[in-house]
């Protein structure tokens, strides 16, 4: 018999070394979602919480390069392994998308987004 395990609106990843900010958008072990805590390069306990979560909106920093209009859909650069939003976020179709622009890139760098249903 099955048992419900969680809501499917966050997973639990082990977040690499390195920095890693709450609510940055990320690609780890597969998962792609917003990190709920921050994680800093000298934590020991590298388990963090990724919202998966496809009806929220997020406001999140866009590669300096990329000025999506509204309704655009983003995907990660090419290659495998851990990706994070402000760094490896295109508009060149590569794979499935990511994520879709609600609201355009601010004077900040920020755009609002939300996730679309894909695994990537």
């Amino acid at each position: 018999m099955g048992n419900l395990i969680g809501d499917a609106k966050a997973v639990d990843v082990v977040v690499p070394a390195g920095t890693y900010d709450h609510g940055d958008l990320y690609r780890i072990s597969g998962f792609t979602g917003f990190l709920l805590n921050d994680c800093t390069a000298a934590a020991t306990n590298r388990g963090r919480a990724l919202e998966i979560a496809l009806n929220r909106r997020w406001n999140i920093k866009l590669p300096g390069a990329l000025t999506p209009a509204v309704g655009d859909l983003l995907y990660w650069t090419a290659g495998a392994g851990t990706k994070r939003g402000d760094t490896d976020l295109t508009a060149a179709v590569t794979g499935t998308p990511v994520v879709k622009v609600c609201a355009t890139k601010d004077a900040d760098g920020y755009a609002e987004v939300i996730l679309v249903d894909s695994i990537n």
